[in-house]
């Protein structure tokens, strides 16, 4: 009986052991994985075709005619974007967001991790859209893979974390604050 708590704390102290060892240490909380929260984005949107960055990089390579809609807020599209990307906000209307998006031009919406430009494909589906595709990962994956990004002032890698919680899906030498 009094082994009991012996060996709970060796396999603790070999638990520390191992995520020092494999790179984890004090950083073990410094960056969610990205993966596990694409595979809820997907189960949360099931009626929502999702790509991920290889497509989208095929899909700007491949057609001028594609349109990439960030689905964020203007203060982190601010900071960086996809190259070519329109920002409609979460919050706008059908009729404004109807209006900055072409009917016959196949889109590719994304935001932060995918959540926001799900919704977004939903709505845009419910309008009658058929050519929408959800960049799951999103801007996030995108950074992640070193991915060029562009601002107002032109090339950068920083992109807005969204906020404390959200910005640990971004590798740290990405994340804008």
């Amino acid at each position: 009986m009094a082994r009991t708590p012996i060996i709970i704390a060796a396999l603790a102290i070999a638990a520390a052991a191992s995520a020092y060892v494999f790179g984890l240490g004090s950083h073990a909380n410094e960056m969610l994985d990205l993966n596990e929260m694409i595979e809820t984005v997907h189960r949360k949107f099931p009626d929502v075709k999702h790509v991920d960055t290889g497509a989208v990089e095929r899909l700007l390579k491949s057609n001028d005619a594609v349109q990439v809609i960030d689905v964020r807020e203007p203060e982190e599209f601010k900071v960086s974007h996809l190259p070519g990307a329109i920002n409609v906000p979460p919050g706008s209307s059908d009729d404004d967001i109807l209006a900055k998006i072409k009917p016959d031009h196949p889109t590719v919406v994304y935001c932060s991790v995918g959540w926001r430009s799900s919704e977004m494909a939903e709505r845009l589906q419910a309008a009658g859209r058929t050519n929408v595709v959800n960049y799951a990962g999103s801007i996030f994956a995108w950074a992640n893979a070193d991915q060029p990004l562009e601002s107002s002032g032109g090339v950068t890698k920083a992109v807005h974390p969204y906020d404390k919680h959200w910005g640990r899906y971004l590798k740290p030498e990405h994340r804008a604050f």
